[in-house]
């Protein structure tokens, strides 16, 4: 199985790189800024993608996700941010995303979004669901 994880921080990058390696994932992909992203998803094409909102370059990791899904909807994209505002939440799923999980989430809680969304259903962490 393959995985790519976005994301700026490269200690999270890591911690989530493991994370996807000890879920089964033998291919993991980390991207540190927005560019070149799309294509590497696109060329990878993962079973999930860790998405971080913020990044580093012209486009946020919900801007990637809108491009992405428009080439191929079939493509797992978990957000993965401390963004709790439900104008990203909404935005998130309005243009495809299959799961959106704070960085508050446990590690518990993230295996089983990536279950869920790997099964195909969506997934909207707990954290959310409390505000």
């Amino acid at each position: 199985m393959k995985a790519v994880v976005v994301e700026d921080f490269k200690l999270i990058a890591t911690i989530w790189e493991t994370l996807l390696k000890d879920l089964g994932f033998n291919e993991v992909h980390v991207f540190h800024h927005a560019e070149g992203v799309k294509e590497g998803i696109l060329e990878i094409q993962p079973d999930i993608v860790f998405m971080d909102v913020n990044l580093p370059g012209a486009m946020s990791g919900l801007d990637i996700t809108e491009e992405v899904i428009k080439v191929n909807p079939s493509i797992n994209i978990m957000m993965l941010t401390i963004h709790t505002d439900p104008s990203y939440i909404q935005r998130a799923f309005a243009i495809g995303a299959k799961g959106f999980v704070t960085k508050n989430s446990p590690i518990s809680e993230i295996k089983e979004a990536v279950k869920t969304i790997t099964g195909g259903q969506t997934y909207l962490c707990k954290e959310i669901g409390e505000i």
